[in-house]
């Protein structure tokens, strides 16, 4: 190729690259361009949006600005309540026996069936009803004779020592009960059986030592150390004298004293009873008695404790006697109250009838039933409140599954045993009331109890209180032109709940407060999106109680 055409084609080159490289400035800066008008679109919507939304959020605090609210100081009730919720639970379960021997045939009730008092629960076989019959007539035959032996057996209205000793404490007076004696002193009367009185002293001395003691009356008597351990010694003494209870004192031989203690008895008897009066009291303290000396006689003596066990068992044969007639009569065995069947606590064989029989007189329980009369709900409570409840304080129960109505109830225990979770402690309380129809174990009960409150008291929104660290006071003055409040009243304060406190001074019905509610700040009421959204914690503006609006009505402020 010649150099003419080469030069041509390479200037025909460059010219090309020039145009393909200007061709490409020019959309890079086309893009740019683009780029750049969108990005001022979108920052410029921004800015309208955002001015939008602040004239929307200026606008929207100004409409919930807290108003200044006026309340007439007006008479009601108030009281602070403990509140909880629980599940119903039946109350005083029973569990039906079945009268040893006797088989149960077909079961025709099931867990949870209401059932009327002489309602069959299980049909019986006959035969095992007719043999439990006779062993129980057999049984009733033999108690009769036991108890015509026993008759005469009473208890015997002399009580003697039973042993040689002396009466060193007589705990029993002429026309005390035997049982009251008893219970309060663990004795009639107390001998000391080896003719010796001990007393403790807060001193070592020599075991075998014989030392003086001084008793009470100023009287001495020999001692003996009997034993010297840890610091403390045992001093015995004659118990001929001395007086049980005393303080006596340890002497030196040349009259300082040592150590005093209680006078007690070293080897002491108590002589006992278990019924009657003390109708004479013979003994005499510091007296010498024998085994067949009389110490007391009684009155009122009763049978003995054999003739009342018989009597007793004589009464539980009857009673069963009468059950397994009533069962030959029905062929059944019933129910003997109106009730709701918990359980059925037999086991019955796979693909067989349900049936049991007793197999010993322990082995009885077949049936739990409850009766429909009460139900109780455990709730637990906060350790603050707890010191606050009683039992027999009234309670407001109520449960939405039956009805919106409340059923009083009462607070019939209160457990002291304390159950922790996340650093937070919880007792339980039982509150019991009358089953309403519906009711049913498992149901969830709400529960407030009312630990403390007033009737007619002056009452005013507790929002209008204004505490300090010694005091409490209310404003009853508010100037609308310069937002001031004025007439600050120093108060007193009663009983509170969540929205009204009492006023015990400083304040009369008819005087009107001024104050501003306390409510929670809500972004989303604040932004309008939906006008009827619920501040937490806020309470109805300006209401009074009962749901009346204050008197005055309310100001913007």
């Amino acid at each position: 190729m010649s150099e003419e055409v080469k030069n041509i084609q390479n200037g025909g080159d460059e010219e090309l690259f020039e145009k393909l490289n200007a061709e490409k400035k020019r959309k890079r800066r086309r893009t740019i361009r683009v780029a750049l008008i969108i990005l001022l679109a979108v920052v410029g919507a921004v800015a309208l949006g955002m001015r939008a939304l602040r004239r929307q959020v200026e606008e929207n605090l100004a409409a919930s600005a807290p108003q200044v609210q006026s309340y007439a100081a007006s008479r009601g009730s108030v009281s602070t309540t403990v509140s909880g919720s629980g599940v119903l639970e039946s109350v005083d379960e029973r569990q039906l026996t079945v009268p040893y021997g006797v088989e149960l045939g077909e079961i025709v009730v099931s867990a949870g069936d209401s059932v009327k008092a002489g309602d069959a629960l299980a049909t019986v076989k006959m035969s095992s009803v007719m043999t439990a019959l006779s062993d129980t007539r057999d049984e009733i035959k033999q108690l009769d004779d036991s108890i015509n032996t026993a008759g005469s057996d009473r208890v015997s209205a002399y009580v003697n020592a039973g042993v040689a000793g002396r009466v060193k404490r007589i705990c029993a007076e002429s026309g005390m009960d035997v049982v009251d004696c008893m219970s309060e002193y663990g004795a009639l009367c107390v001998l000391s059986l080896d003719g010796s009185m001990v007393l403790e002293v807060e001193l070592a001395l020599p075991a075998g030592e014989s030392v003086t003691v001084r008793c009470g009356d100023g009287k001495e008597y020999e001692g003996r150390v009997e034993s010297s351990v840890g610091g403390k010694s045992r001093v015995t003494l004659t118990d001929n004298g001395p007086v049980w209870g005393e303080r006596a004192t340890v002497l030196s031989t040349d009259g300082g004293e040592l150590g005093s203690g209680t006078l007690e008895i070293h080897s002491p008897l108590s002589v006992t009873g278990y019924a009657g009066t003390v109708n004479a009291v013979y003994a005499r303290e510091n007296q010498k008695v024998y085994a067949w000396s009389t110490l007391f006689t009684l009155s009122d003596t009763q049978s003995s404790a054999n003739y009342d066990a018989l009597i007793q068992s004589r009464q539980e044969a009857e009673a069963r006697q009468m059950e397994l007639i009533a069962m030959m009569r029905t062929g059944t065995f019933t129910a003997p109250f109106d009730g709701t069947v918990l359980s059925l606590d037999y086991t019955a064989e796979s693909g067989a009838a349900a049936s049991y029989t007793a197999a010993t007189p322990d082995e009885t329980a077949v049936f739990t039933l409850a009766p429909d009369e009460k139900v109780c709900v455990t709730l637990s409570v906060d350790e603050s409140d707890i010191l606050s409840l009683k039992t027999g304080q009234s309670a407001a129960v109520s449960v939405a599954s039956v009805g919106e109505d409340t059923v009083e109830g009462e607070v019939t225990e209160i457990s002291r045993v304390a159950v922790s979770s996340s650093g937070v402690t919880l007792y339980s309380a039982t509150v019991t009331l009358p089953r309403q129809e519906g009711m049913l174990p498992g149901m969830t009960a709400d529960v407030s109890i009312r630990i403390e409150g007033v009737d007619n008291a002056v009452l005013i929104p507790v929002d209008a209180l204004h505490r300090t660290s010694s005091s409490a006071y209310v404003y009853t003055s508010y100037d609308e032109a310069t937002g001031q409040y004025g007439g600050m009243v120093e108060v007193t304060a009663g009983v509170a709940d969540d929205d009204f406190v009492e006023i015990t001074s400083g304040l009369k019905e008819g005087d009107t407060v001024y104050y501003t509610e306390k409510e929670s700040f809500d972004f989303f009421m604040m932004m309008g999106s939906g006008g009827n959204a619920a501040r937490m914690g806020e309470a109805p503006q300006g209401m009074a109680p009962g749901g009346q609006r204050p008197q005055g009505g309310g100001m913007r402020g």
